[in-house]
């Protein structure tokens, strides 16, 4: 039997509704902001009249909490953590700005409700986003994380000189003297590596920025890989005052001792943000960083 194009999609939209009458979405907020307490309590009670379930997401999430989508309530922060947190399940994210930037949120709080209707209409239309993979040990502890934007590694003491041994693959790439290096996605090539006059990156491509930080010798410029490449930082210097500082997202700091390396490659699994608008990449650069004003 022949199916016109009329019911194919007729049989299409009743699966989709069918389909998102069984949904359980995430939800995440900036405890700190009691306007992001108020707008999770709001969008709950929305859900719910909705048959859609529920579930608060923990920042200390370890099992895989069966959900379709997580809802992220503040600002680029809040993204941040929750892309970590829903890095090892592939779960796309819905970010909702409550902050002030806001750049890597893509609904606000005066349309979140269309936004979610349109989702449960249409279905989940996800952009995906590269994740750095990072392992190293810290205090006598191996440790296994993810990052959105960017790894920073820079002296423990602020202001102190840091000399940093970079590899590529395992082979000596060059010793960075200066304030540190910024390792960065194209996702976070709009925060502290631009500010260190990085590139801005289109987000889906699939590189890593490596940025030095104030470097002591003009020739050390930001580079570009490909993230098919291992890349390894450690302290070239073998005494405590020049033990190093690894900063994850901005969010998670440890330390690294000397003799010790911070491994950096492609996360096997994106992170998913769910599109709500067609607005493409160049008109959020020119919204968010006042281009032309």
């Amino acid at each position: 039997m022949v199916i016109s194009n009329y019911m194919f999609e007729i049989i299409t939209n009743l699966a989709k509704r069918l389909h998102m009458k069984h949904k359980t979405v995430g939800i995440i907020f900036n405890e700190s902001k009691s306007k992001a307490k108020e707008y999770s309590i709001a969008i709950t009670k929305w859900l719910s009249a909705k048959n859609i379930k529920v579930k608060q997401i923990s920042a200390h999430l370890t099992k895989n909490p069966n959900i379709d989508f997580i809802i992220s309530l503040g600002g680029d922060g809040t993204m941040l953590r929750a892309s970590r947190i829903a890095s090892g399940f592939a779960i796309p994210i819905m970010g909702v700005n409550l902050g002030t930037l806001g750049f890597l949120t893509d609904t606000d709080t005066n349309e979140v409700y269309e936004s979610l209707e349109g989702v449960f209409k249409n279905g989940i239309h996800c952009q995906e986003r590269i994740m750095l993979d990072i392992e190293f040990q810290s205090n006598r502890k191996i440790i296994k994380t993810t990052a959105l934007n960017d790894c920073v590694i820079r002296s423990v003491y602020d202001g102190r000189l840091a000399s940093i041994d970079s590899f590529i693959n395992g082979n000596f790439l060059c010793n960075y003297k200066g304030d540190g290096i910024v390792i960065s996605t194209p996702t976070g090539s709009t925060a502290y590596s631009l500010a260190i006059s990085g590139p801005i990156v289109y987000p889906t491509l699939s590189i890593f920025i490596i940025n030095p930080i104030s470097p002591h010798t003009l020739t050390h410029r930001p580079m570009i890989v490909s993230s098919e490449n291992i890349l390894e930082f450690a302290s070239s210097e073998n005494s405590k005052k020049h033990d190093l500082v690894v900063s994850i997202d901005g969010q998670e700091n440890y330390t690294l001792k000397k003799n010790q390396k911070v491994k950096i490659k492609l996360h096997p699994k994106p992170a998913k943000f769910i599109k709500t608008h067609k607005n493409c990449y160049f008109e959020t650069l020119k919204t968010k960083l006042n281009w032309g004003v």
